[in-house]
C-alpha cells in the first residue's frame, strides 16, 4: 500500500510524483499506456502560455512560478540522471496581439515588458525544453527517487469505504492508498465524475529539418508557433480540433503548417517534413486548471485540465498539490 497514488504518467503526473517523493511519501504512479506518450510528449515545450493575458490568474501564477524554477530543475535532473532535457532560453517573438489593450493591462499587472523587434515583440526571457527528452529524464529521475511506476494499467474508478477513498479499481487489480492524485489529463472524465468535464482537444504538429541559424527565437503568430531546437529541427504547430480521441493526421493540415512556417521563413519551404503527429490537450469549457481537493472525497486531489499549459505549469502545480497532501500526513 502506498501513501499516494498518482493517476497519469504525463508531465503533470510525473512532476507530482517527484514532488511527493522528495517530500518523503511512498508513491505509486499508474498509467494506462506508457508514461510520457500523450499530450506532454506531443506538445511544443514552450515554458509560457502562448498569449498569457487570455488566461485566468491561477494559470498565470502557476506558469510564472514554474518559469522561475525550470532551469534549475532541468539542471538537477540532468545531474541526477545524465539525461539532458535541453532547456533553452530562446526567447519568444510574438508577431501579433502584443499591443492590444488586454495585453498592455496584463503586462503592467505582471511587470513584464518586451523588446521592440522589426517583426513584432521579443519576450527575451521565454524558454523551452525539448519535451520528449524532459519526459524521458523525468521518468528515470522518479524511478531513482523510489516511485513505483505501473504501466499498461487503466483506472476504472475509485474504491471507497465509509465516505473515504481507499484506492482505485483498474483493469488489472485494485490499488490501495491513503491519498490519490488525479493527473490523467484528457482521460480524467473517462473514469471520474467531475463538476466540469475534461475532454480531448486534438492538435496536429510537424517537424522540419533545417539549419540552427535559420530560426533563432520561438515565433508566435495567429495562434500558431515555430520552435527551433538546438540541432536545427523546427517544430511547427498547432491545430485545435474538438473531435474526441481521434488520433488521425491529414495531408491538408500538414501542408497548412508547412505553409505557415515557410511564409515567415522562406527557406523552410524547401525543408523536409520529418514527422507529423497529433496529441490530446485536456480541455474544459472554462479552460481553467483543476487544482485542489476533489469535492466527493477529502483524500482525493485533482491536478488536471491544464489544456495547452501542462508543461509550463507542472512544477508549481506539483508543489501546490504536495503542500496540500503533506499538510495532512
Amino acid at each position: 500500500m502506498s501513501d499516494c497514488l498518482v493517476i497519469g504518467g504525463g508531465v503533470i503526473g510525473m512532476m507530482t510524483a517527484r514532488s511527493l517523493a522528495l517530500a518523503g511519501a511512498k508513491v505509486t504512479l499508474l498509467d494506462q499506456q506508457q508514461c510520457a506518450q500523450e499530450s506532454s510528449w506531443a506538445g511544443g515545450g514552450i515554458i509560457s502560455p502562448l498569449y498569457p493575458w487570455k488566461y485566468d490568474d491561477l494559470t498565470n501564477e502557476l506558469s510564472i512560478a514554474s518559469q522561475v524554477v525550470y532551469e534549475q530543475l532541468c539542471d538537477q535532473i540532468l545531474e541526477d540522471t545524465g539525461l539532458d532535457p535541453e532547456y533553452l532560453k530562446s526567447g519568444l517573438l510574438m508577431m501579433d496581439e502584443f499591443n492590444t489593450p488586454e495585453a498592455k493591462i496584463w503586462m503592467q499587472k505582471y511587470r513584464l515588458d518586451y523588446q521592440p523587434h522589426a517583426r513584432g515583440a521579443l519576450f527575451a526571457d521565454i524558454a523551452q525544453v525539448r519535451n520528449p527528452r524532459l519526459l524521458k529524464a523525468l521518468k528515470a529521475d522518479i524511478i531513482n527517487k523510489g516511485v513505483t511506476i505501473i504501466e499498461q494499467t487503466r483506472v476504472e474508478g475509485l474504491l471507497s469505504s465509509n465516505g473515504y477513498a481507499t484506492g482505485v479499481k483498474t483493469n488489472q487489480q485494485d490499488y490501495l492508498s491513503d491519498y490519490i492524485v488525479v493527473c490523467s489529463g484528457a482521460w480524467s472524465s473517462e473514469w471520474l465524475s467531475l463538476k466540469e468535464r475534461v475532454f480531448p482537444m486534438k492538435g496536429q504538429m510537424i517537424v522540419l529539418k533545417s539549419d540552427p541559424s535559420v530560426v533563432t527565437n520561438i515565433v508566435l503568430d495567429q495562434g500558431r508557433y515555430i520552435i527551433p531546437r538546438k540541432d536545427g529541427r523546427i517544430l511547427v504547430g498547432s491545430t485545435m480540433q474538438n473531435v474526441g480521441f481521434d488520433r488521425s493526421t491529414d495531408e491538408q493540415t500538414r501542408q497548412d503548417l508547412h505553409d505557415f512556417a515557410s511564409q515567415r521563413f522562406e527557406v523552410l519551404a524547401k525543408s523536409k517534413v520529418e514527422c507529423h503527429w497529433s496529441g490530446f490537450r485536456p480541455a474544459s469549457k472554462s479552460s481553467k486548471v483543476m487544482l485542489g481537493r476533489y469535492d466527493q472525497f477529502n483524500n482525493v486531489y485533482l491536478n488536471t485540465g491544464h489544456f495547452r499549459n501542462g508543461l509550463n505549469m507542472a512544477p508549481e502545480s506539483a508543489k501546490r498539490i504536495t503542500q496540500l497532501i503533506t499538510h495532512e500526513i
